[in-house]
């Protein structure tokens, strides 16, 4: 081997030595770096050897190197590349952190194209909406999504303007709704219990007050609740936090319309004043309040949701034309079918289990139906003339059953939709006394 005359120094002072590998010439210094110059940046003299010398040099590094020089010697992972390359790598780095940095941002602000699993509802980049029938070309990370849950929305369901229970639409409801009947004589709620929920007294309001339970606080139990006519004050004890509240909303010979008109899963107390024909509603998802002219003082107010958007629509009953008459409250739409007769009282709810309210009227012992598509009705004869109308989902189909209570022996008697034809099609129960006000709602207490 030859030493570069301009360095000098032998091997093992100057820290570098020169070894042939094949026909590649390189430079190793104490830091174990290769170089194809000289380390000491000077003119040098390199020249080419055998591999029996190439042998004798691996040696020589063996000897004058430490263990951590060594290892970097012959190990090839642990090779510096030469400048261009490790711009290159540096580089590709920095663009890889930024994309990584990018798409986080674009993540957590909702700007990636996606797909909600519930509704099916699709997004373009920085949240665009599109139309649900989108190809999947809109998503370049598209990936076979389920098929979307349908979502469920919620029906009301009355008798006359009193709220007695609010379901979810295509399902079953569990359990189902609780017999209970009201005593003005004493202000006691008597609820009868049954799956799910177990018998219950409570007193709750004085004679003279006006029983209108309804969900006002959202936790899915029914709320006792009456309205004080003498004073306009609704009385209201909160089944998930046994509190009670009173506020001061309508007047003298306004007609209690309590239902959710807003959508938010409560109950909003509300009423129609027959002398000017306007709705009065609070709504609980901003404490604000809903003024509409909607009807004459001849009509019977008779709010369902008849669109199954989840809002109870706002609608009245004039006998005098035979004719119902309300808005749809996802569109404003103006639905005003006729049928039936001047005396017959309307008794709106989903007799069939499509999740939209029935128009339906009851005449005597008779019940007639509309039909989603408007084009026929059902008659039904059922039980007797003086009994009250209290229809209500009792057997858990999802189904509103036909139902009356007999006030002169205090009984019950359902036609269970989901048993019609069968010899066990009447439910006959006896829960309450002469001078009681049913009030079938879930109480679940």
């Amino acid at each position: 081997m030859v030493i570069p005359n301009r360095c000098g120094l032998p091997i093992e002072d100057s820290g570098t030595t020169v070894g042939a590998f094949g026909l590649s010439v390189l430079a190793i210094d104490k830091r174990g770096r290769w170089s194809r110059k000289c380390p000491l940046r000077k003119q040098c003299t390199i020249r080419y050897y055998s591999e029996q010398q190439n042998d004798a040099f691996r040696h020589l590094f063996t000897e004058f190197f430490a263990p951590k020089q060594k290892e970097s010697i012959m190990s090839h992972s642990s090779f510096r590349m030469p400048n261009p390359h490790r711009k290159l790598l540096f580089g590709g780095s920095v663009v890889v952190a930024f994309a990584f940095v990018a798409l986080g941002i674009f993540a957590s602000n909702g700007w990636l194209p996606r797909t909600d699993p519930l509704s099916g509802e699709k997004t373009g980049w920085f949240g665009r909406k599109l139309p649900r029938n989108s190809s999947s070309s809109w998503n370049l990370f598209s990936v076979p999504t389920p098929t979307p849950t349908p979502q469920l929305s919620k029906e009301y369901i009355y008798a006359g303007s009193r709220l007695l229970a609010v379901e979810d639409a295509n399902a079953n409801a569990a359990p189902p709704a609780d017999l209970a009947v009201w005593r003005p004589s004493t202000g006691v709620w008597w609820v009868l219990g049954g799956p799910g929920s177990q018998q219950t007294t409570f007193s709750w309001g004085t004679s003279g007050d006006i029983p209108v339970p309804g969900d006002f606080d959202g936790d899915g139990k029914t709320d006792f609740s009456v309205f004080r006519p003498a004073e306009n004050e609704w009385w209201i004890y909160l089944s998930s936090s046994s509190t009670y509240y009173s506020v001061e909303f309508g007047a003298a010979n306004d007609i209690t319309a309590p239902a959710d008109y807003d959508g938010d899963g409560k109950t909003d107390a509300a009423v129609f004043r027959p002398s000017n024909g306007t709705w009065y509603i609070t709504r609980s998802s901003d404490s604000g309040t809903t003024i509409i002219q909607f009807g004459l003082s001849t009509d019977v107010p008779a709010p369902a949701d008849h669109d199954g958007d989840g809002r109870a629509d706002i609608a009245v009953w004039r006998s005098s034309n035979q004719t119902f008459y309300s808005v749809n409250s996802s569109n404003g739409v103006l639905q005003s079918p006729s049928f039936g007769s001047s005396t017959a009282v309307p008794v709106p709810a989903d007799y069939d289990g499509d999740g939209k309210a029935n128009y339906a009227l009851r005449n005597g012992n008779s019940w007639v139906i509309l039909n989603a598509a408007f084009t026929s009705t059902s008659s039904v004869t059922w039980q007797e003339a003086g009994d009250i109308a209290v229809q209500n989902d009792y057997d858990g189909d999802g189904i509103v059953d036909i139902a009356v209570w007999r006030p002169s022996n205090g009984t019950w008697y359902i036609r269970q939709s989901s048993k019609l034809g069968q010899q066990d099609e009447l439910r006959s129960v006896q829960w309450g006394m002469s001078g009681d006000i049913p009030v079938p709602a879930y109480y679940r207490r």
